[in-house]
């Protein structure tokens, strides 16, 4: 009998050891997952010190004379921080008033931080960029937003009323329905919804939009600021390639008296440019007309050879220019 018992204490530490052992892991796990969080939290923290601790920029600065810019890159050269390669190692073009612009060239090229030097999120490294012959980094950061309107690959989608939307890119418009509704038309919106309806899901009558849509709203938002030139860093990657057709379509007719400068992986809409610049290596390695590009059998001419054999019925044929 005392043997009986003597394995039944036996049996019950061996269960609670058992149960101990699992309730010591369990406990080193969420001690594990707490330091883990605190370490995220210090390092979330110790950014949002070294924000406040950064110095104030004035914003005032250089007004500019005159209602149509022209933009000048002389020699500008940049690189991220903390990465061995140049971006831009000695780019130089010119701009002039009204110009429909496109940037190509490979990934990596330096297409949008092209346009984020000139949206003034970066400083160049070395070379100067010039608005109407003024640094842009002297410019009065208002003149400045007039200068600029943009759409990036990564634009916001507020979920309000689609007035609202449309709306930011000038809140002085906010009650002009003929000019929400003229830049919905340029931006292909027209009809996704009425103005006054919500977008997204908070709402429970909200228009739930598409990636596609969401798309053309953000470039309606860009049209509706009367800046000199409308900016497209590659906004129409979620759209087809024909609405993408159509769209720049409706900038080049809509937009005679604004210059335009876009992005785009797809060169068939670079033809509706005045002038095309070609991004490789750092540099601006050609410039001229579609027509004037694919004459000299570049770099471009290949890329755009390359692509629409793709929408060739002959793709060995490299198809037609």
């Amino acid at each position: 009998m005392f043997g009986a018992f003597a394995e039944f204490v036996a049996f019950v530490v061996f269960a609670a050891l058992i149960i101990s052992t699992g309730s010591v892991l369990e406990n080193a796990d969420a001690l594990s997952h707490a330091v883990q969080n605190l370490r995220q939290r210090y390092l979330l923290m110790e950014h949002y010190y070294k924000f406040l601790s950064l110095p104030e920029i004035s914003e005032r600065g250089a007004p500019l004379a005159g209602a149509a810019p022209r933009i000048v890159f002389e020699n500008v050269e940049f690189a991220y921080p903390k990465t061995g390669a140049k971006i831009l190692g000695g780019v130089s073009f010119e701009i002039g008033q009204g110009e429909r612009v496109a940037l190509v060239g490979e990934n990596g090229a330096g297409k949008s931080t092209v346009v984020k030097l000139l949206c003034r999120l970066y400083k160049p490294d070395g070379g100067r960029i010039l608005v109407n012959d003024i640094d842009i980094q002297d410019v009065d950061a208002a003149d400045l937003r007039r200068v600029f309107s943009v759409v990036f690959q990564d634009f916001c989608k507020y979920e309000l009323t689609l007035r609202e939307n449309v709306a930011f890119g000038d809140l002085s418009k906010l009650h002009d329905d003929d000019a929400l509704r003229s830049a919905l038309k340029m931006g292909l919106a027209e009809g996704i919804a009425e103005l006054g309806a919500p977008c997204g899901k908070l709402e429970e009558n909200g228009v739930d939009l598409s990636g596609g849509q969401w798309q053309r709203v953000a470039v309606a938002r860009a049209c509706l600021a009367d800046s000199a030139f409308v900016i497209l860093d590659e906004p129409t990657a979620s759209l087809d390639p024909v609405a993408e057709s159509n769209m720049y379509r409706g900038f080049a007719e809509v937009l005679k008296n604004r210059g335009c400068i876009m992005i785009s992986h797809r060169l068939a809409s670079a033809r509706m440019a005045d002038k095309i610049l070609v991004l490789r290596d750092g540099v601006v390695a050609e410039t001229g007309g579609h027509d004037e590009l694919i004459a000299a059998g570049g770099f471009y001419a290949r890329m755009y050879r390359s692509q629409s054999a793709w929408y060739s019925s002959n793709p060995e044929g490299g198809g037609a220019a």
